[in-house]
């Protein structure tokens, strides 16, 4: 059952309903409600729905609320296919009785059917990026778009629109009931290409694909689908959600397949309350400004930090501080599962971490990194890649001001191989913290139910790279094969 209430605040109203209402769950997003019910037929979840309603009502009664019983929908959906799928079972909210909708409905810009085979919502998708298609070719020939300019304008108004929510049905190449959908979506594919590249409809599928830029449908669902569960392994740690990709349902075994998920742990990303305020100055100038400034005698503690990733895929981190007139620094190796990213932005924590120790506390601390991206993760403590670090940074920089209220805190950008002292040594001593483990050992999680160092787990940026990188191999793949006549048989299109 779907109700699209206008309502100001949604605090209360459904722990009353779940209380009133036994068995019946709640879900919503932003202003639209939902309770969902199971029952052995449909008599028993209209039955449940209508408790729902009832309580929802006498909820929004109490606190001034109305909602507007012309959007409310109430849909079924059946385990199994059965022949005798009508009834005459209705649904009471307030002083209307509403019955089931055997068409498909619309929630959340997702069509749902009552078997869940989205059929009907990939036809709905698929006509609205062929109608944009059709819009979009006019336009180009007017304006006379390059084909780098067509293709993103194809990419952002088409094949987004064409493939939304596509994540929930694709089950892969030959699958029945997902093979066909994907030759659609081909076809559409193909004509994007010709409208990018203006050739024939005779030209070979392969040299299309390279020319045009716009890889295979088949490649774009698998990739589309990676994406989905990057992002829900990325969501704060409690979200139900998040547990999707390892579970035993049908598609956390699609999303656990796409991501070749056999790691045990990933990185944790977590939703704070109150978080640390962010009391540093973060500095990025232009490039030769940026250079000057790095270059400049300064008061206080100087450090430079800086982090790598090897071909073996180790990778491991540098920060070196100057003391009196040579450098010294503290190298440590985060292992595999991790990127150059991870380990920029564990150096600025492990930097701000290095001088709260120092004793007296520095009345100035500038902290000089080579990666523009490690600089931005410290600026917010949202759940994302390299949350952990912005975090510890966070807690390091209350410390420092909680030891000298007047403290200057301040982290740099500073180009790269530029001369600048000590960037080349810090990016030379993270190369080697990167090869092995030093007399600082191998940073990891600690927990207290484990006495033994435990490496750290996947990071999400691992996660991307690898998502990009099979992204493009199977793109690859699939336009050399198709690049001979006598391999391939052009489709009707």
């Amino acid at each position: 059952m779907f109700i699209d209430p206008y309502i100001p605040t949604l605090s209360g109203i459904f722990d009353e309903v779940e209380r009133t209402a036994a068995g019946v769950s709640g879900l919503s997003f932003i202003d639209d409600i939902g309770w969902w019910a199971e029952g052995k037929n449909a008599e028993e979840v209209a039955g449940k729905l209508s408790l729902a309603a009832a309580a929802a009502i006498e909820w929004a009664g109490k606190n001034v609320v109305a909602f507007d019983h012309r959007k409310t929908e109430v849909v079924i959906f059946w385990r199994k296919k059965r022949k005798d799928t009508q009834t005459e079972a209705q649904v009471k909210v307030g002083d209307k009785e509403i019955p089931f909708n055997w068409a498909a409905t619309r929630w959340l810009g997702v069509w749902l059917d009552s078997q869940l085979t989205l059929k009907e919502h990939h036809a709905t998708r698929l006509k609205s990026g062929r109608n944009a298609m059709n819009w979009l070719k006019r336009l180009t020939e007017q304006m006379e778009l390059s084909p780098a300019n067509c293709r993103r304008v194809m990419s952002a108004c088409v094949q987004s629109v064409a493939m939304f929510g596509a994540e929930l049905w694709w089950k892969g190449g030959n699958v029945r009931g997902t093979t066909g959908r994907a030759e659609e979506l081909q076809q559409l594919v193909n004509r994007e290409a010709r409208a990018t590249t203006g050739a024939f409809r005779t030209t070979n599928l392969g040299a299309l694909s390279m020319e045009s830029g716009l890889r295979p449908a088949t490649n774009q669902l698998e990739n589309r689908q990676r994406r989905f569960g990057l992002w829900l392994l990325g969501l704060p740690q409690g979200e139900k959600a998040r547990e999707m990709v390892s579970s035993n349902t049908p598609l956390g075994k699609r999303l656990s397949s796409a991501l070749a998920y056999t790691w045990t742990e990933t990185e944790q990303t977590v939703l704070l309350e109150e978080p640390e305020s962010f009391d540093a100055e973060l500095i990025q100038e232009e490039w030769e400004e940026a250079k000057k400034e790095a270059e400049k005698e300064r008061p206080g503690l100087i450090m430079i930090t800086d982090g790598s990733r090897l071909e073996n895929e180790t990778a491991g981190y540098m920060v070196a501080w100057k003391s009196s007139q040579t450098w010294e620094g503290i190298k440590t190796h985060m292992g595999f599962n991790q990127e150059a990213y991870n380990a920029e932005c564990a150096a600025l924590a492990s930097a701000l971490k290095t001088a709260a120790e120092i004793a007296p506390t520095p009345s100035h601390v500038t902290i000089f990194t080579d990666t523009q991206a490690a600089i931005q993760r410290m600026s917010t403590e949202e759940p994302g890649l390299g949350q952990k670090y912005a975090v510890e940074a966070r807690q390091h920089i209350a410390t420092l001001r909680r030891a000298a209220p007047d403290i200057t805190i301040k982290i740099r950008w500073c180009p790269a191989h530029e001369g600048v002292e000590g960037n080349e040594k810090a990016n030379e001593w993270a190369k080697l913290a990167a090869e092995e483990p030093d007399t600082q050992g191998m940073e990891g999680w600690t927990y207290s139910d484990r006495t033994e160092e435990t490496p750290l787990p996947k990071s999400l940026a691992n996660i991307r790279r690898e998502i990009s990188e099979k992204k493009w191999m199977e793109a690859r793949q699939w336009a050399g094969g198709r690049t001979s006549k006598n391999k391939y048989k052009m489709p009707k299109s």
